[in-house]
């Protein structure tokens, strides 16, 4: 199903690439705006926030319209955010609140592209198929998890935490664009 590959790809790239930003931002917060361990542990908090309060609204409001949409905009709006974050250091007026922002901001996104993309593997695959296609994705999410910090502290250690960020926003771009390629209409 080259529908389906172009969605395994594009979550393999940014799944790899979200494994650079988990290391990436912490460190950005620790070591160039002097964040205390209660900052840090805040940014975490503000990161997960949103999937305590909005998996389930986002679970009703995705089902009434159609995913592929979602998941280009969850990717491009994440793409974004992340952009935010060397920018503003470059411009010397990164604050550890645009972490905050930054992060509940790809909370949001996450949520909603989480849910879109559990809803819309059924539209690229037979019902036969479903088990297939979903041990693909945990694998591919799985081998981002064993293997994307490894890169992403390497990432770090050349480029710098903030430089590095790029990379993941680069990843999302990607996958929006394998998305976006993927044909055909989803059922009603």
């Amino acid at each position: 199903h080259p529908n389906f590959r172009k969605l395994w790809v594009g979550d393999t790239i940014s799944q790899f690439g979200t494994q650079v930003s988990q290391l990436a931002i912490p460190l950005v917060a620790i070591i160039f705006l002097k964040a205390s361990a209660f900052e840090v542990a805040l940014l975490g908090t503000v990161q997960f926030l949103p999937f305590l309060l909005f998996t389930l609204p986002a679970g009703a409001w995705v089902d009434r319209l159609q995913r592929r949409p979602i998941l280009i905009s969850g990717d491009v709006g994440r793409a974004l955010c992340l952009m935010s974050i060397p920018i503003a250091y470059e411009l010397g007026v990164l604050t550890i609140a645009q972490l905050y922002v930054v992060g509940f901001a790809m909370g949001v996104l996450t949520v909603f592209f989480d849910v879109s993309y559990q809803s819309y593997l059924p539209s690229l695959v037979d019902r036969d198929q479903l088990v297939e296609g979903n041990a693909k994705l945990q694998a591919s999410q799985s081998a981002a998890q064993i293997l994307g910090p490894g890169f992403g502290g390497y990432l770090i250690g050349v480029l710098t935490a903030p430089v590095a960020v790029i990379v993941d926003a680069v990843s999302y771009l990607a996958s929006a664009l394998f998305v976006f390629t993927i044909k055909g209409s989803e059922p009603p």
